[in-house]
């Protein structure tokens, strides 16, 4: 299944939530916990409101490390003789997919391995004062609270700490003034009808198709890329609701409505006919919960920022774990299982052991990168809606490395909405998807931090001006650069199998929980695969 399934499936998870849950801090109340230094939410020091190099990934250590890992094993003084513990289950990756399969374990002796020295993935976030926004992914769609996601944020304490935003109040950025509601034609009301029958048809297939990825829509459409299923669908569509799409497409999934699937275009557009949720800091929220019921029941060292995996091998019935730790010093685990929750083109490094179909399938995985702008302003304000795109009235065509665009961003997320506005910063945030190959060569330019400071502080005058603040009112720019973080949902790939191919176990001990085990680029789907890895784990 992917994201639209996600919301109301009826999966049973009760014999992975049988730990007693405990009371947690209520709504934003979290971010005055004692936070130690690997959390998923950054703490800023007052003078930190403007960054002075991208955030986001690090491009240095995993790079020195993986493209000669035996040399680099050997520069740390060879891989140890003995093991230094031994465990039920190793997770490589703390992003959602790990994260969440360590919460549905932590009843198991586990080690959650995360190469960066702060857990979350892309789902991180930061806080300047009293204001917490979100460095990533930022929000998700209200799933049916007895949904295996709903019943994960009911355990956590934090279903209701959510603020939500139905479909009927989507804005938009048009003609310099905040425009609502898209769905129903305000940017052509002459037009409206068109709006209308688009969205009832959008509504329509996501309360009613079979959004398996065995099923009949996934064998109808996947090799469809959206912009021909809208032209097969609807015929004319109107230029505002291209437009919205192909901005939606670039946001969501760093693809164009030319190159991706029409099937998982689907289960996120039908999926966001109903109602969004976000939280103080995004998705880091979720993830900051998870990693304290983690550590709380599994013990401190069950989440291990800053701990690089080198190698994983499997002998006999048990797999070996060669990683480095966040003081740099080489240490070997056997565990009897391992869990790889991070992306495949890395796994595919660390796995001498796998077979060449499964990392041939891997090498034909697309990948793209995004960047996230957080402008801080003076004082706060209250935000018209929590997201908007901003249109021109034009639809702008399909970028390439020759041919980039004009759109530096696609969309604004108001980044403090889901405290209600009510700090002493407001935040301003920037979605920047780069919807083609390549891109990462020029993110790792020196200039590139500043080009795009500048470029974002230009193009989002009109919007301050929209609000009646000005340059001037602008405290801060903080850029994240996430180089190679997004699958790409690529027309024709779930049809022909190569997901399926990359993600199957190996040895019946080395299994695969990510995003990318279907290249549905989601909270939804990571979350989903984790449930289905534990589940797996725990039958065995």
């Amino acid at each position: 299944m992917q994201r639209r399934d996600f919301l109301k499936t009826s999966l049973s998870v009760a014999a992975l939530s049988s730990l007693p849950a405990s009371s947690l801090a209520k709504g934003s109340e979290w971010v005055n916990d004692q936070l130690t230094d690997d959390w998923p939410i950054a703490r800023l020091k007052e003078s930190e409101n403007n960054s002075i190099d991208f955030n986001g990934d690090d491009i240095n250590r995993p790079h020195d490390a993986f493209w000669n890992i035996d040399g680099y094993i050997e520069k740390k003084g060879g891989e140890p003789k003995s093991f230094s513990e031994d465990l039920d289950v190793v997770i490589v990756g703390g992003g959602i997919a790990g994260l969440s399969t360590a919460y549905y374990l932590r009843d198991k002796k586990i080690a959650l391995l995360e190469m960066d020295f702060r857990l979350g993935g892309n789902s991180k976030g930061e806080q300047y004062k009293n204001s917490v926004y979100s460095t990533g992914a930022a929000y998700l769609v209200e799933p049916d609270q007895t949904a295996p996601l709903g019943s994960l944020l009911t355990e956590l304490g934090i279903w209701d700490k959510a603020r939500r935003e139905s479909s009927d109040h989507t804005t938009v950025l048009y003609n310099n003034k905040f425009t609502s509601p898209f769905w129903k034609g305000a940017t052509d009301k002459a037009a409206a009808d068109n709006f209308n029958k688009v969205f009832k048809r959008l509504a329509e297939i996501g309360a009613e198709a079979d959004f398996d990825y065995n099923g009949e829509l996934a064998r109808s459409v996947d090799h469809l890329n959206f912009e021909q299923w809208l032209a097969k669908e609807f015929g004319d569509v109107h230029k505002h609701l291209l437009e919205y799409f192909q901005l939606y497409g670039w946001s969501s999934f760093c693809g164009s409505t030319d190159e991706l699937s029409a099937y998982q275009y689907l289960g996120f557009i039908c999926a966001e006919t109903g109602t969004l949720m976000a939280y103080p800091g995004g998705n880091a929220y979720v993830a900051h919960k998870m990693a304290q019921k983690i550590r709380k029941d599994a013990g401190d060292k069950s989440l291990r920022a800053g701990s690089i995996v080198l190698r994983v091998t499997t002998e006999g019935d048990s797999a070996v774990i060669l990683y480095e730790d966040a003081m740099g010093v080489l240490k070997k685990i056997r565990a009897k299982q391992v869990v790889m929750a991070c992306q495949k083109f890395v796994a595919k490094r660390l796995l001498p052991q796998m077979p060449k179909d499964q990392a041939d399938a891997i090498t034909m995985l697309p990948y793209r990168a995004y960047l996230v702008g957080n402008i801080l302003t003076k004082k706060n304000f209250q935000s018209p809606s929590y997201e908007l795109y901003c249109l021109k009235g034009q639809v702008p065509p399909s970028p390439t490395p020759m041919r980039r665009g004009d759109r530096s961003f696609t969309d604004v997320c108001f980044g403090t909405w889901a405290q209600e506005d009510k700090v002493d910063h407001s935040v301003l945030t920037l979605y920047h998807g780069i919807p083609y190959d390549g891109a990462r060569q020029f993110l790792f330019n020196p200039a590139s931090h500043d080009k795009y400071k500048a470029k974002y502080l230009q193009d989002v005058e009109p919007i301050l001006q929209t609000m009646n603040l000005g340059m001037n009112d602008v405290h801060g720019i903080r850029l994240t650069r996430w180089g190679h973080a997004l699958p790409l949902s690529r027309a024709g790939l779930i049809q022909d199998g190569l997901p399926q191919k990359a993600s199957e176990s190996i040895n019946g001990i080395i299994h695969f929980a990510n995003q990318d085990n279907w290249m549905n680029p989601c909270f939804e789907t990571a979350h989903h695969c984790a449930i289905e890895v534990a589940t797996k784990i725990k039958g065995q």
